[in-house]
């Protein structure tokens, strides 16, 4: 199920199990670089970093909000692993 789908029509599902906490403290670290960010983003939303610079900005904000809503809640995750699929 799509976290949201770009004004392109690409349906875009946020998968937090591809990044490491490595990867998402250093969202928050003044000190990394942009691409890195952009690349760290790219790789949990099943995207490029090219793809990101692409994007217009509108989208981009959207996917940005959706991504941090996302790391909020990682146990409302669908994608997440430690959500039981049991009842």
């Amino acid at each position: 199920m799509p976290n949201l789908t770009l004004t392109d029509g690409r349906e875009i599902t946020i998968d937090l199990s591809v990044i490491t906490v490595r990867e998402y403290r250093a969202l928050f670290d003044k000190k990394q670089k942009q691409e890195d960010e952009d690349a760290t983003l790219a790789k949990a939303c099943g995207l490029t970093a090219e793809d990101i610079l692409d994007m217009s900005q509108p989208d981009f904000r959207r996917l940005a909000a959706a991504f941090f809503k996302t790391a909020r809640e990682p146990l409302a995750d669908p994608n997440s692993v430690s959500e039981s699929t049991t009842e």
